[in-house]
């Protein structure tokens, strides 16, 4: 039901909203007075500085509205967003395809956690603006789409015309990280002859090469299939068995348990990558990430961002 009162408020949103300014209200009074004057009086020189006052007024409205016209804005994280701590936006500014440029642009977003703004005083025609914003996440989920704006005071700072913007996101705000120490609470088990691992170093003699994990030794590494592969190999001896720790979050579970399971778990895992040990984390019965799994840390985090205390990841989420 939100999403479509949020289209349908979409589609009859005016293309563009417009402001006065002060020192437009300061013109248009003054413009009035001058009409008022010239009809009056019956004066042509008042009536020419009635028109070149009227002339500005339709000029800014042309110039403001070439510079908003092709200008795109999206919002991505420079660095890794986790709940209840400041991360840094890349917040990038085209103007592809334009032949004019975006001048005196100021933009504003409303990012999970509150609303951003920053300026940018040009973006060249063809061309693209970086800044880097700072925004602090309140909870954890998948950020869908951005809700924002674009204003420009060009030319003459009388009015100050805006455009409303739907900016997609598709990235996740990652859980608060448990504070040290609490996350060896979800370490359950151990390696057992009857659950083999992936990772480590056992026996003296190669049987074969894998992939490289963080754990792994540089001596180990096989370089003649890292050149076949494209990609860092290790030898895989015999009788070798990975430390790789199991990771469960129980789930179904009451909803103030399971957030502070996920903020443990988070924890965990920024823990162990930073200590290069393997791991496998478990929602519930799924398995979300394997040890052996390239993008381990990105698949384990964005899945505890999005969990459900039912067990089941989020299907769309907004802002």
């Amino acid at each position: 039901m939100k999403g479509f009162l949020h289209r349908l408020s979409r589609r009859f949103r005016p293309p563009r909203r417009l402001r006065i300014t002060r020192e437009g209200k300061a013109f248009l009074l003054l413009t009035l007075g001058v009409g008022v004057a010239a009809v009056n009086t019956g004066n042509n020189l008042l009536y020419l500085a009635l028109s070149a006052n009227l002339a500005l007024v339709i000029l800014s409205g042309f110039l403001s509205e070439w510079t908003l016209r092709r200008v795109s804005l999206s919002l991505a994280p420079a660095s890794d967003p986790f709940a209840g701590s400041e991360a840094l936006l890349l917040a990038s500014c085209s103007a592809a395809g334009k032949r004019f440029p975006g001048l005196s642009l100021a933009a504003s977003a409303r990012v999970p956690g509150g609303d951003i703004s920053f300026r940018l005083p040009d973006v060249p025609p063809g061309g693209r603006v970086t800044r880097v914003v700072r925004f602090s996440p309140s909870s954890r989920g998948r950020v869908g789409t951005i809700p924002a704006s674009l204003s420009t005071r060009f030319p003459f700072a009388l009015f100050e015309k805006s455009r409303d913007l739907d900016i997609p996101a598709g990235w996740a705000v990652y859980p608060r990280p448990a504070l040290p120490g609490e996350w060896k609470r979800i370490l359950l088990d151990a390696a057992t002859e009857e659950d083999p691992r992936a990772a480590g170093r056992a026996g003296a003699f190669p049987r074969g090469a894998r992939e490289h994990l963080p754990a792994d030794p540089v001596r180990d590494i096989h370089w003649k299939a890292t050149a076949r592969a494209g990609r860092w190999m290790v030898k895989e001896r015999e009788g070798e068995s990975a430390p790789a720790v199991d990771l469960r979050v129980p789930a179904p579970c009451p909803a103030e348990d399971f957030e502070r399971r996920i903020s443990e778990a988070c924890g965990a895992v920024l823990a162990l990558e930073e200590r290069g040990i393997p791991y496998r984390l478990w929602l519930g019965d799924h398995l979300v990430s394997g040890a052996t799994d390239r993008d381990r840390r990105t698949r384990a985090l964005e899945a505890l961002a999005t969990a459900r205390a039912d067990g089941t990841p989020e299907v769309e989420a907004g802002t």
